[in-house]
């Protein structure tokens, strides 16, 4: 089975979509089984506990163009295609919704991420942000959780999912590429952990002068049997000269 990872791609109303129509060409190309959006697709700049109360940061900034950036951006992607299993796993961004509503209800029930991107009749199956979809025997999630619920993070993060799960384990979140593998004891099979890296091109506002070890593209695994997998990276600069 042959499934195409698309790590935080952090959409939002003021950015090129063109490595989308790069993503629709590649999958047109190598056919996956399976798009897995692995979370963090919305930036959801709009709704950031950390910008609330920065007003000038804030001004311009609308739930409804995010929205529609976030639809072109799955059309751009999906644009005829015939991908069998699409799913699409909730991130920490995407998440900022959850938590704006539980402070203030006022619109709930009338707008929702899956709703208002059109999961459903996408074909997409949602998967709540810290739960886990598990594809021929591999775990996806956004990011893989410690005990007391905090998200793991670099350095080694692959090595530290590893301990989390008894299988194969794919996510996203920290932006960079890193792979682990171990063979326990009483086990019958290696067990893998990917990091997938992210799906930008833009520097987070956040992130602006400090060192970051991204890695942006896509990853394609190839589960040739249940909990094993093999990858193919495809960095945004292979990308381009690929699929131009």
């Amino acid at each position: 089975m042959r499934i195409l990872v698309v790590g935080d791609a952090h959409v939002d109303e003021h950015q090129s979509l063109r490595r989308f129509k790069l993503a629709n060409k590649l999958i047109k190309v190598e056919k996956p089984d399976a798009v897995v959006i692995i979370g963090d697709f919305l930036s959801m700049n709009c709704l950031s506990e950390w910008d609330r109360n920065k007003r000038a940061k804030m001004e311009g900034k609308r739930y409804v163009k995010e929205i529609d950036a976030g639809n072109l951006a799955l059309d751009l992607m999906l644009d005829g295609t015939d991908v069998k299993h699409l799913h699409f796993i909730e991130g920490n961004h995407e998440d900022r919704l959850t938590r704006y509503l539980a402070v203030d209800p006022t619109f709930e029930g009338r707008v929702g991420i899956p709703e208002d991107l059109a999961l459903k009749s996408r074909g997409f199956v949602w998967t709540p942000y810290k739960q886990v979809r598990t594809i021929n025997g591999i775990s996806f999630t956004h990011i893989p959780c410690s005990g007391n619920g905090k998200a793991i993070g670099n350095p080694n993060v692959a090595q530290k999912a590893l301990k989390l799960f008894h299988n194969s384990v794919v996510f996203g979140h920290t932006h960079t590429l890193d792979h682990a593998a171990e063979h326990r004891h009483g086990s019958p099979h290696l067990n893998q952990a990917l990091s997938v890296g992210c799906f930008f091109e833009h520097v987070d506002e956040y992130a602006v002068g400090s060192k970051t070890d991204y890695w942006r593209g896509l990853v394609l695994l190839d589960s040739y049997k249940t909990n094993r997998f093999d990858y193919e990276t495809f960095a945004l600069g292979r990308l381009e000269r690929e699929y131009r």
